[in-house]
């Protein structure tokens, strides 16, 4: 039972005596949130990582207008900017039937009379699917959210394995690769995590219970796929000029790497977005002790929206450009660690890999919007704190052990993979030599478009564990059968790591004392 673990701070216990000011001074403050009593004004918050707000908004104007030209410049009329000059430069001055010709032939002679609207329906198909597979998943999510979920897990494989087939059949040797890999590595992850799964699957239904009793958080997710949806338009618009241009193959292809990450961090951000306003309502409904509860502020969406969008915004904008990538790495690290045998070399690489990560996770957690919502510190602040909060509770045990991070992104994945499916398929009888193109970058806006509706349920489980390291008693109050599940866990978690923390520490001392020369 939770009871043997270390010490867990509440509001009442005092746990860090240093003032906000001293905190934020040196950076480390680790004392868990406080609310103001009902009625009572709360302090104004400062805003936090105003850099990273600023190249966030520079880089929406930036690319926004960039995707406008590049789309404009293939709409009703080929090469309406005259960009095709910059696209030949290092040819000799020809003649002008000579340029007409280039221009008319692509790189594999076959006639070029694409223009944006060619690509652009194409794209519309990707944002159609996109959204009704996450409208779908909301409302799929109240009934059938578990299933769901087992089949991201169980499926995903299976699919992946089937587009690599599809697309070595289609001659795309490279997907083709990429997409094995991607079905192995998915093997592999699943296996080594099967025993996980029941205990996962145990928070992710708790989570979907948390939500369905917040009708608003649904409506905030519809509204947030709707506006990426109107980005994903302008998005489209331009990436079928750059599809659709003279530019040689190579040159186009880095033009959709460099978009493809403008339109992933810009997901990112509105998912974070989402992040941080279920967050901060969660965890006042676990605080307030329900919905409706006398001490719950007035309006708490709209004031947590209010903070999300300004304050908190650059806080948010920051931690976009890193926790996705560095959480996945620590996911596939810690699979591959728990399979490795007697390989000693192999392990000495994962273990400098697997710590290395680490670090960067306690400066990068999904944890981190929880504390940006309820008291508006920084991204980095916040991270540390919640890691902090987690390991000096021993609930970190319990996190690492939690995979329901990784089961939402599989169906993430599976949702982009849809999507890229069904447009790759018309592709294929539109413009079969442009299937690669116009599929990969579906499959990244499905993706996005999926990710703002599953960021509620994980947004409501990290809640869950900030809330279980703070004060356990508030997911008592919530669901004491609940509470029972999770002190078990935590325990059996805790217990497992000092066996094994004896097991390496008698290991070594073994090691030593046969390495030590015999005495005379």
């Amino acid at each position: 039972m939770i009871r043997n673990s270390p010490v867990v701070f509440s509001y009442t216990d005092g746990g860090s005596s240093a003032t906000p000011d001293e905190e934020e001074e040196d950076g480390r403050g680790s004392s868990p949130p406080v609310l103001p009593p009902a009625g009572v004004a709360e302090p104004a918050r400062k805003w936090r990582d105003v850099f990273w707000l600023f190249v966030f908004v520079i880089h929406l104007l930036a690319f926004g207008s960039s995707l406008f030209v590049l789309g404009m410049n293939r709409f009703g009329k080929a090469d309406r900017f005259n960009i095709d000059r910059f696209t030949n430069m290092t040819a000799a001055a020809p003649a002008a039937a000579a340029v007409s010709a280039a221009a008319a032939e692509g790189d594999d002679g076959s006639p070029r009379s694409e223009l944006t609207e060619t690509f652009w329906p194409l794209y519309g198909m990707a944002g159609g699917v996109g959204t009704v597979v996450s409208w779908g998943w909301l409302v799929l999510m109240g009934s059938w959210a578990g299933q769901l979920m087992k089949l991201s897990v169980h499926f995903l494989t299976t699919y992946l394995a089937v587009i690599s087939v599809l697309c070595f059949w289609g001659e795309l040797f490279f997907w083709g690769v990429a997409f094995g890999v991607g079905a192995a590595l998915q093997f592999l992850y699943v296996m080594s995590v099967l025993d996980r799964i029941p205990f996962t699957m145990l928070v992710l239904q708790k989570a979907v219970k948390m939500v369905q009793n917040l009708p608003e958080v649904k409506r905030i997710a519809y509204a947030f796929v709707f506006i990426m949806l109107c980005w994903a338009v302008l998005w489209s618009f331009g990436v079928s000029g750059i599809i659709a241009s003279n530019i040689d193959s190579s040159m186009r292809w880095w033009l959709l790497v460099i978009f493809s990450v403008s339109l992933f961090w810009t997901g990112a951000v509105l998912c974070n977005t989402v992040h941080v306003l279920v967050s901060g309502m969660v965890f006042l409904v676990l605080i307030h002790g329900g919905r409706r509860a006398t001490s719950m502020p007035s309006k708490p969406l709209s004031k947590s929206l209010r903070y999300a969008m300004t304050t908190s915004f650059g806080s948010i904008c920051y931690g976009s450009l890193f926790t996705a990538a560095i959480r996945t790495l620590r996911w596939e690290i810690r699979g591959i660690r728990s399979k490795i045998g007697s390989n000693e070399c192999l392990l000495c690489c994962v273990d400098f890999l697997f710590h290395l990560v680490e670090t960067l996770v306690r400066f990068f957690n999904k944890y981190a919007y929880v504390q940006i919502a309820v008291n508006g510190k920084g991204f980095n602040h916040s991270a540390r704190d919640a890691w902090e909060l987690f390991q000096s509770t021993g609930i970190e045990a319990l996190v690492a052990y939690d995979c329901s991070g990784a089961v939402l992104l599989m169906g993430i994945i599976l949702g982009g993979l849809v999507t890229g499916t069904c447009t790759g398929i018309w592709t294929w009888y539109k413009r079969s030599d442009m299937v690669a193109m116009v599929g990969s970058t579906a499959i990244l806006m499905g993706m996005v478009l999926v990710g703002l509706a599953v960021v509620i349920i994980e947004s409501a489980v990290t809640s869950i564990y900030i809330c279980f390291a703070e004060d356990p008693s508030l997911i008592q109050r919530w669901d004491a059968e609940f509470f029972d599940q999770m002190s078990e866990a935590l325990h059996q978690r805790l217990q497992y790591r000092s066996a094994r923390a004896r097991h390496v520490m008698m290991n070594s001392r073994f090691d030593q004392s046969s390495d030590s020369p015999p005495s005379n």
